[in-house]
């Protein structure tokens, strides 16, 4: 298992990946994240990586905002978790209830409550109150944040990045395919651990 301040690394890194790519996610990348990410869940790096933030953002586009015949993997939980398959469903409202219940709010940047990005700050959030429990020695806030963390995850999360990921399976080893996969792993051994632990 990670130390939790890996975890914590592990979920902002996964957080910016999965949003619109900037400069700043590039010089996270030539800073050596991924290789020191895919170090920590024992997994072989991506194959091609953009070197560029054009690069990057053509990436992205084609995989999750705009491809001609559809969007390979759109990066909302209510595609996948609601019946009808469409955005912002009830699934959407159970996440938005989460993020109210731990006093936060949403961005003004139009994303609904279910986008992966925001769903991996909001985990983020939580491991972190789980650090400031842990250097405080509140063993109680430990447990509320980790219940927490183990809550979302095994519903509103995980149950959706397995055919999210295999989505992108077929599209080979490049950077959010490999990202796809590699967050999986890490959400299934975070909800193993959390399991045992709560």
């Amino acid at each position: 298992m990670l130390h939790v301040r890996q975890r914590l690394q592990v979920y902002r890194f996964f957080s910016q990946l999965f949003r619109y790519p900037d400069a700043g996610l590039l010089q996270e990348i030539a800073a050596g994240r991924i290789d020191e990410i895919a170090a920590w869940l024992q997994l072989p790096g991506p194959v091609d990586v953009p070197q560029n933030v054009a690069d990057l953002q053509e990436e992205y586009t084609g995989l999750f905002i705009a491809r001609q015949g559809g969007i390979p993997a759109p990066l909302y939980g209510s595609v996948y978790l609601d019946d009808d398959g469409r955005l912002m469903g009830a699934s959407t409202v159970r996440v938005a209830d989460c993020y109210r219940a731990r006093g936060l709010s949403l961005d003004d940047d139009g994303e609904p409550a279910d986008f992966l990005s925001t769903e991996l700050e909001y985990l983020y959030f939580l491991v972190g109150r789980e650090v400031d429990g842990l250097s405080e020695r509140q063993l109680e806030k430990v447990r509320e944040m980790t219940t927490a963390q183990r809550d979302f995850l095994t519903t509103l999360l995980l149950p959706w990045l397995e055919p999210f990921s295999e989505r992108l399976r077929p599209l080979g080893d490049g950077l959010y395919p490999w990202a796809a996969r590699a967050l999986l792993v890490f959400v299934r051994q975070e909800s193993a651990w959390l399991e045992k632990l709560t």
